[in-house]
């Protein structure tokens, strides 16, 4: 069995994988993360490797306590992966990001995809129908856009993001949430269209924490998943382990 681990900065999203198959998933807080990981070695004991991917704080008790209990493969720009990566800066590219692409390779494969990653920032990864990766696109997540917001400002208030379907807004918080939330749909549709206008079969993936809010809301054909990450972790593992 395999652990896959995604580090972030509150928390620490983790599955349990046998093969390619999806056996638990949950995460842990900062105040319960090596209670929670000896405990799930109790309930499953099987479990012999593990990856992590870290986008957070470091977490040393964490991986000292993996690296003496389990076989480790940490990721890194060096590790073998199941695309080919053609991304002009490849030391600069976000391990998550490789990750995600490795799981559309997964889902989609000799499908061109499209992964869009709907967290602190809006990540968009491209992979052609052959298996490379090029890169996308970053931008601003739901919630940053709102912060800006009233960071930059001196009168508009610190709102929670909140869906709408309005045509239009009536009042300042109102309108605040056509232009973050309606503003993020358009984008997110927008840039489907335009990598469809130059691959007709595209597959679109949507994943990350914003997720729920949003997938109701897109018009083009997407699948949605929460675990897409997790998923492409666990494929760079099985590459990687040997």
């Amino acid at each position: 069995m395999n652990l896959v681990l995604d580090i972030g900065n509150t928390r620490v999203k983790y599955a349990v994988f046998l093969k390619n198959k999806l056996i638990h998933h949950g995460f842990w807080l900062e105040n319960d993360l090596l209670e929670g990981f000896e405990n799930l070695l109790i309930v499953h004991p099987d479990i012999a490797y593990a990856i992590w991917c870290q986008s957070g704080a470091d977490r040393p008790d964490l991986y000292q306590r993996l690296q003496g209990k389990l076989s480790v493969v940490h990721m890194t720009h060096q590790s073998k992966l199941p695309i080919e990566n053609h991304y002009k800066t490849p030391n600069t590219l976000g391990l998550d990001r490789l990750a995600l692409a490795s799981a559309a390779q997964l889902y989609a494969p000799g499908k061109a995809s499209l992964i869009i990653d709907c967290g602190t920032c809006v990540t968009y990864d491209f992979i052609d129908a052959n298996g490379r990766y090029f890169g996308g696109a970053i931008s601003p997540g739901l919630s940053m856009r709102y912060r800006a917001m009233h960071h930059y400002t001196d009168r508009l208030p610190n709102l929670r993001a909140e869906s709408t379907k309005a045509l239009y807004g009536d009042s300042t918080d109102s309108s605040m949430h056509q232009g973050a939330f309606r503003g993020l749909i358009h984008e997110i549709d927008g840039f489907i269209d335009q990598y469809k206008a130059h691959n007709p079969n595209l597959t679109t993936f949507l994943t990350g924490g914003d997720l729920e809010i949003l997938r109701d809301h897109i018009k083009n054909d997407i699948f949605a998943h929460s675990n897409f990450l997790l998923e492409g972790l666990n494929q760079i593992l099985l590459i990687n382990k040997d």
